[in-house]
């Protein structure tokens, strides 16, 4: 069993937690289902650069709390590059 706060966990958690609120949406939802495969077949890096891109592409808000766990896997994968390059940051609503 992975750790609560591993790139993994948090990385599935804010796609799972972003496809619940965009469930009507099938492109989006699509894209983050491919997020959750990702972490799944252990490519959490890759996973985070996707979620990251998905988010930037589709102009999806998120929550702070999600911004945060983002954050937090790319700072233990040692990936934030394609958080500051997307300046994610901007997608934060609430």
């Amino acid at each position: 069993m992975n750790a609560p706060n591993s790139p993994d966990v948090l990385v599935r958690s804010v796609a799972e937690s972003i496809a619940r609120r965009l469930a009507g949406e099938k492109r989006p939802v699509r894209a983050l289902r491919s997020v959750a495969h990702m972490v799944d077949n252990d490519e959490t890096e890759l996973a985070v650069d996707d979620l990251v891109r998905v988010i930037e592409y589709f102009g999806i808000p998120i929550l702070r709390s999600e911004y945060d766990q983002i954050v937090s896997a790319a700072t233990q994968l040692n990936s934030m590059d394609s958080l500051t390059e997307t300046g994610i940051d901007r997608f934060i609503s609430g």
